[in-house]
Formats: structure tokens, C-alpha cells, sequence
């Protein structure tokens, strides 16, 4: 694989990145982080169902970044190795599957914490099915 596309999945991933990381560093409460943190009384069941879907198509996309990062990061240690054979410099690209192992640690801390309230919200979503089946 050459150069020129290995860079065009780089810009790609870093723009992806880019989007990603605004995405999830915004200093205020969403509107679906505020409905998590009430009782599930507060909230009604259609709420936690929308809420889980957006929160499960949130895992879905960290997924897909990860699937790319592991794909850039195979790439890397192909050419590593090629370079390694023909005793190019390595540093470069070492640095970099250094980044990327560094950005997938933070991609996989985000993945637990959506996980983690996916599981909270299907509790709640569960003591909501509950009252209603005994209201």
C-alpha cells in the first residue's frame, strides 16, 4: 500500500477523531445525561427507549472508530516492518503507532463509560417496566 493512501486514512481518522472528541469533551450535561441522573420515576419509558437508542448508536459509531484505529494501526506496523527490513527510519512511524495505541486507550475508556450508562439506563428502564405492570 503506498504512501498517499496511507495518508488519505490518516486524515480521514484524524478528522473522525476530531469530530469524535468535540463530541464527548462538551462541558454541559446533554439532555439525556440530565434524564440519567433523575429517578426513574421522572422519566418515562418512551424517554429511556429513545435515550437508549441514541445512546446505543453512540457505541455503535466509538465501535466503528475503534474497527478504523485498528486498521490504521495494522497498516503501521506493516510499513514498521517493511522499514525495518530495508533499515529505514522507524521513528516516525513508531510515534505514531504510539499515538494511535494512546487515542484507542481513550476511545476504549469512553466505550466503558457509554456502556456504563447503557447499563444504567436499561435498570432504569427495567423499575419503569415494573411499575407500570403493577400500576
Amino acid at each position: 500500500m503506498g504512501d498517499d493512501s496511507s495518508r488519505s486514512i490518516i486524515n480521514a481518522l484524524k478528522n473522525e477523531w476530531s469530530l469524535f472528541w468535540d463530541a464527548f469533551q462538551k462541558e454541559e450535561k446533554s439532555e439525556s445525561e440530565e434524564l440519567l441522573t433523575e429517578k426513574p420515576e421522572v422519566m418515562s419509558l418512551d424517554q429511556a427507549r429513545e435515550i437508549a437508542k441514541a445512546l446505543s448508536e453512540d457505541r455503535k459509531k466509538i465501535n466503528q472508530k475503534l474497527e478504523s484505529l485498528s486498521k490504521e494501526i495494522e497498516l503501521n506496523s506493516a510499513k514498521l516492518e517493511g522499514l525495518r527490513l530495508v533499515g529505514g527510519s522507524e521513528d516516525d512511524t513508531i510515534k505514531r503507532i504510539e499515538e494511535l495505541n494512546d487515542l484507542g486507550q481513550v476511545m476504549a475508556v469512553s466505550l466503558a463509560k457509554l456502556d456504563l450508562k447503557l447499563r444504567t439506563l436499561r435498570e432504569q428502564e427495567n423499575a419503569l417496566k415494573e411499575d407500570l405492570a403493577t400500576s
